[in-house]
This record gives structure tokens, sequence and C-alpha cells, in this order.
């Protein structure tokens, strides 16, 4: 049996999950305001019945998630936070590593939604995978979402004040700028704003994609507009103020440790 194979039917301990689902307007609309800063129109389609995407060479189809009926509410919550289907295998390219920051309420509002949706497309094909992607899989290059998972770091805390923006920084930021928000080699930066972004130009970077400095400008901008655009003033300010607040301390920490 081959190392990859080993990897993709290794079987996970499906964690406990606390999410009750209340099917209200209220959980619905939060809900939908939820997958749309999570940005994941940008894997599912804009209308989130699912599509292609090359991993390593394989062209792999992200599920349609308004064809969800076969799953319970812990399954969706365990794909979601825990990268894992229901039988314990590892989900291929879901970014659970990320949403491993939502809280149960919000699981339970994207849940609300997702039911919600009325059913359209089709039931996508099971992926191939192909060699490249085996051999990622066994040097490393694509790890198995549990792992991810288990390796995530939280963003650092900069205190109570600035908690709500680290949250939301946390699950709109993290597939691109890593869990912890210190980036992507290649993918997105540090998100250090000190010496880069005043207040008006984060909120322009943010609301209209106006991108400047590293990393993929095209994929900022279009996940800018398509995405955190449905943020309000409000959020924008919060995160702002939280990754100032965050650069704050790390350059005091950096100053600290030469002393040393």
């Amino acid at each position: 049996m081959s190392r990859s194979h080993v990897v993709m039917e290794a079987r996970h301990a499906l964690p406990p999950t606390q999410v009750v689902v209340e099917r209200t307007p209220g959980a619905e609309a939060l809900g939908a305001r939820l997958i749309a800063i999570s940005a994941c129109s940008g894997c599912h389609g804009t209308d989130l019945t699912g599509g292609p995407l090359r991993v390593f060479g394989t062209q792999v189809y992200t599920p349609n998630l308004t064809r969800l009926g076969a799953l319970s509410d812990a399954d969706i919550d365990r794909a979601l936070r825990a990268g894992l289907r229901p039988d314990g295998t590892s989900e291929l390219v879901m970014p659970a590593h990320a949403y491993r920051a939502f809280t149960d309420d919000e699981i339970a509002a994207i849940i609300t939604r997702l039911r919600a949706l009325p059913r359209q497309g089709v039931e996508p094909p099971k992926p191939r995978p192909g060699l490249l992607l085996r051999a990622a899989l066994v040097v490393g290059a694509l790890q198995a979402e549990p792992e991810k998972v288990s390796a995530a770091r939280p963003p650092l805390d900069a205190g109570a004040p600035t908690a709500a923006g680290r949250h939301l920084a946390a699950i709109a930021c993290g597939r691109c700028h890593g869990t912890d928000l210190g980036g992507i080699r290649d993918v997105g930066p540090d998100m250090t704003v000190r010496g880069y972004y005043s207040r008006a130009k984060f909120h322009a970077l943010i609301q209209k994609g106006d991108a400047i400095g590293e990393g993929n400008m095209a994929l900022m901008t279009q996940t800018a507009q398509a995405n955190f655009s449905h943020f309000s003033d409000a959020e924008v300010d919060a995160i702002y103020d939280y990754l100032d607040t965050r650069d704050r301390i790390l350059v005091a920490r950096a100053a600290l440790a030469k002393r040393r």
C-alpha cells in the first residue's frame, strides 16, 4: 500500500461537537454573512454548488453546499473545523485549520444558512488523485487537514479590547496569511499594518481591494471585492485596531529580545 494511500485513508477520531442549530431568520442572516466574509465562494462558487480546483495537477471538485441533506449537523461541523469526513478520513482541501476559529454559534449559523439554500446543481464526482498529488502527500508538500488543524497556532492575543478584531481576522484571513497571521510564503505576507497601511488605506484594502506590498495582490483584490466588502466599517476598524496593537506588541518583543 502506498504512503499516499495510507495518508488519504487514515481514520481519525471524530471530535465531539457542541453545536446546536436553531433555524431562525437571525441565525440564517448571520450564517450568510459568515459564508461571505470567509470566502466560501472562492472554492465552492458564487452559487455554492461546487466546482473544479487544480491541486498539484489533479482536478478535484469541491462539494455542492446546496446538497448536504445526507450529512448531519455534526458532520458539517467536523468538516468545517476539523477537516474530517463522516468516516474519519481527511478532507482533501477544506481549510479547516483556518475555520477552527469559528465559534459554536457561528458554525450553527452557517449550517442554518446552508440548510436554507435551495437544492440546485449536481453532486460532484469523487476525486481521483494523480501522481503529483500523491507525491505531494508523501513529501509533506500537501498535508492531511487534521495535521494542519493540530499544528495551527492562533493569532497573538492582544487583550480583551481587541478580541473582536482578532477573531474576525482569524476567520477571514487565516487561509492566506496563516492561522497566526504571520504569513504564508508565496501566498500572503505577515499581516503587519504599521508602515504600510493607515486606517484609511486599510479600509480601501478590505472594502475595495486597493492592495499594496508583497504577496498575491490580485488574489487579495479579488477576495476583498467579492467577500471582504461585506464587512461593516466598524468591523474593519476592529480588525485594524487589533493588527495595529499586534504590531506594537511584536515590535516591543523584538526590541526586548535584542537587549538580552
